[in-house]
């Protein structure tokens, strides 16, 4: 995630919240300091489940730091955890994991990703006392959201702050966008993302990240179209709106743009990092 930089969070653990906070019925957020990409500094922890009394379903406790994952148990206040739900396998969102003793469930593919026991894997469809798995692919092999009460808790399909960074090394911007248009079908209104505020109306946050896209992209074609480019190049063109401290992170997500061109035969890598539009050598 790298725009809107100026639209940052609380650099310090201490000035975010301690405690639980309600986001929608029969769900509590908590943000906790983690390792994670600009803007963001923090990672949502959200937990499922009765206010008080009853076991509670916790997702994506993410920071590694012993002194947030106190913050998270003194916030339960000895609420038994039931399990604990992970969205995808970053670190960010799985730091923290097996600090509460609570069975860790996930996808297979963050299973396979994983040192973390993962107690039950999940796909999609599965529901369990009133939450739905959704699969979405794309930011990561095994991501998921979950679906309750009226909410969807989106791990990093989107943001509550800036955009999702897509990496080539192990996203897939393809399935990404499918995945965005999933979300889409499904029609919920609120989005609970891992980093910044809730998104109250989350449809409309879907199609603005589908543009988005589609405007980086049609960029891409754009420059490829003028003629051979380096990938220094395009990110130059089709990123000069970002400032150019981002620009590294932008090539990664250029990147996972040209591989979807490339098997879409829209774009072509004759020689490691010059790109043409057409499939023969210039």
């Amino acid at each position: 995630m790298y725009e809107q930089v100026r639209k940052t969070l609380p650099a310090s653990a201490h000035d975010a919240p301690r405690t639980l906070a309600p986001v929608a019925p029969g769900i509590r957020v908590l943000a906790l300091k983690t390792p994670t990409l600009p803007p963001a500094a923090h990672t949502n922890v959200y937990v499922v489940g009765p206010d008080a009394d009853g076991p509670v379903y916790v997702v994506d406790p993410g920071s590694p730091y012993p002194d947030q994952q106190q913050i998270l148990v003194e916030a339960l206040a000895g609420q038994p955890v039931a399990a604990v739900l992970l969205t995808h396998h970053h670190g960010d969102h799985v730091g923290g994991a097996a600090a509460l003793g609570a069975p860790v469930w996930a996808h297979a593919a963050t299973a396979r990703r994983l040192r973390v026991p993962i107690a039950r894997e999940l796909a999609d469809g599965h529901t369990f006392d009133g939450i739905t798995c959704v699969f979405t692919p794309g930011h990561a092999e095994g991501h998921l959201c979950f679906e309750t009460a009226g909410a969807t808790i989106a791990g990093d399909m989107v943001a509550g702050l800036g955009t999702i960074l897509i990496d080539p090394d192990e996203g897939d911007m393809a399935l990404y966008l499918a995945s965005l248009q999933t979300l889409l079908a499904r029609g919920t209104q609120l989005l609970l993302p891992a980093h910044g505020p809730a998104i109250a109306d989350g449809p409309a946050k879907l199609r603005e990240y589908i543009a988005h896209r589609m405007m980086r992209e049609e960029r891409i074609v754009a420059a490829l179209a003028r003629g051979e480019a380096s990938t220094d190049e395009l990110v130059a063109s089709v990123y000069a709106d970002t400032p150019r401290i981002l620009w590294p992170l932008a090539e990664r997500s250029l990147r996972a743009h040209l591989a979807k061109l490339v098997r879409e035969h829209r774009a072509f890598e004759h020689v490691p990092g010059r790109w043409t539009s057409t499939g023969s050598s210039l």
